[in-house]
């Protein structure tokens, strides 16, 4: 049968380990196993980080609790060995177990039930519980000191300041995140609240009391190198390359405790992301790189993937003729970024003054043809994604432009002089330029119709066309 629900105040709940897990103190580890899993999949620890961690040392103190109880030597039962029933007679001794003469007796004793010893750190911690936040955290600064090598005791303080930001007037949780992520020699559950910090506030997780972490003391290469992937990760975006930069020469220091497969994976991250922006850095990559060649035949997608972001890079770096929005969505595609940022400033751009923007794409020749072609690809990914709006009927369309050539004097009818003004037409009423060049290509009036053959052909409308009306 089920054990009974917790109450809803984990105040109320029994401090014994067994109790609060609802099982006997005669449970197997595997029940103590599936009752605290049952508990955990109620109380998540994104959710109700207090009651997973009381549940937590629940399991934890139960476990080597029962290892007592089931390590211990076994108790004699003086009424089974020695009956005192009227009947009973003696048992002959069985000469295989009896003891012999000069050999020592073997007293079997109850094991020694030692009285509890109360924990400081739990009793902080029910300070906190209780309310008493000033006493449970200046309690655990006390412990933390007391204790430099346990990492818990830093994770602890974080909760108290994240909750209680006051309680310090020195010093914030994120002093006590990387005191946690030192002393735990950057693994363990302090990288995971190290990775949501990353997410939500990369301007304060990259700095402050952050800033020295590849330097930790102890911190294995596969630490170092997962931790320095997530800070590049939070500061590419945010275009933080003097961090990425300071990240690296500490890396560099390092090299020799780095293994030189995911040595190799990161300079190839760090080259892409910054062979656009800060080409320095990435050159800086490529001759580390150049000290791992032993390692291309067996990894030669690096090497190429390399080759393949200096040549595009090249191309970017040099097409400096492409409006500024648009080499930026280009490089953010490029680079595997996230590209949702600037191509919201792309879409911001043309859409607020769709016929210079258009006058600017037209200026676009050589190579900057394959910036433009690489933006119209992410463009048409993103309209193809989208969910399928509402048709214009086709007579609706027609009409549109009727009027809007009606309303130009005839020395206006030439599409190049038009066009202009047609592309502000379209974005205003959100008419897609195939929609118009299919409604209007057996339109009566040939000069309807021209337009229509024309747009077909006009790539650059197109591509503001797209940028403007971009979806969320």
């Amino acid at each position: 049968m089920d054990a009974p629900p917790l109450p809803d105040d984990p105040r109320e709940w029994p401090t014994d380990p067994f109790a609060l897990l609802g099982v006997p103190r005669s449970a197997r580890e595997a029940d103590l196993k599936c009752a605290y899993t049952r508990l955990i999949r109620k109380y998540k620890p994104e959710h109700a980080p207090d009651e997973f961690r009381r549940i937590r040392e629940a399991y934890e103190s139960a476990v080597e609790q029962s290892h007592w109880y089931r390590d211990a030597p076994p108790v004699r039962d003086t009424f089974r060995d020695f009956p005192l029933g009227p009947g009973a007679s003696p048992e002959p001794p069985n000469p295989e177990t009896s003891e012999t003469p000069g050999q020592p007796h073997e007293t079997q004793i109850d094991p020694a039930v030692l009285p509890a010893v109360a924990d400081p750190v739990e009793e902080a911690w029910a300070d906190a519980a209780a309310g008493r936040w000033a006493d449970a955290y200046f309690a655990l600064v006390a412990l933390t000191n007391a204790h430099p090598d346990r990492a818990d005791l830093p994770l602890r303080l974080y909760w108290l300041l994240a909750l209680r930001p006051t309680l310090d007037d020195n010093r914030t949780r994120h002093d006590w995140l990387a005191a946690a992520l030192t002393r735990a020699h950057l693994s363990g559950p302090a990288t995971e609240l190290y990775q949501r910090e990353l997410v939500t506030d990369p301007q304060t997780a990259l700095y402050g009391p952050y800033s020295q972490l590849l330097e930790a003391p102890g911190a294995s290469g596969a630490n170092l190198l997962a931790l320095a992937a997530q800070r590049l990760a939070a500061a590419a975006p945010e275009g933080r390359w003097a961090k990425i930069e300071l990240d690296l020469a500490a890396l560099v220091l390092r090299a020799g405790e780095l293994d030189e497969v995911q040595w190799l994976g990161y300079l190839t991250d760090l080259a892409g992301r910054t062979a656009y922006q800060r080409p320095a850095v990435a050159a800086r990559c490529e001759a580390l790189l150049a000290g791992l060649k032993h390692l291309e035949l067996r990894h030669s997608w690096a090497f190429d993937r390399v080759d393949e972001q200096r040549a595009a890079a090249g191309v970017w770096q040099r097409a400096t003729e492409v409006p500024e929005p648009i080499r930026r969505v280009v490089a953010a595609a490029w680079t595997g970024a996230d590209i949702r940022a600037a191509l919201r400033a792309a879409s911001g751009w043309a859409a607020v003054d769709p016929g210079a923007a258009l006058q600017k794409c037209d200026q676009v020749i050589g190579e900057g043809i394959t910036i433009l072609v690489a933006f119209a690809r992410v463009l048409e990914s993103k309209h193809h994604s989208a969910p399928i709006g509402p048709e214009f009927p086709p007579d609706l369309i027609r009409g549109l432009v009727r009027g809007h050539l009606a309303n130009r004097s005839p020395d206006d009818h030439d599409y190049i002089v038009v066009r202009r003004s047609l592309i502000r037409l379209l974005v205003t009423e959100r008419v897609d330029p195939d929609e118009l060049a299919e409604a209007c290509a057996t339109d009566a009036n040939y000069l309807v119709r021209a337009i229509a053959e024309h747009i077909q052909k006009d790539g650059a409308l197109r591509l503001v066309y797209r940028a403007a009306t971009v979806p969320d």
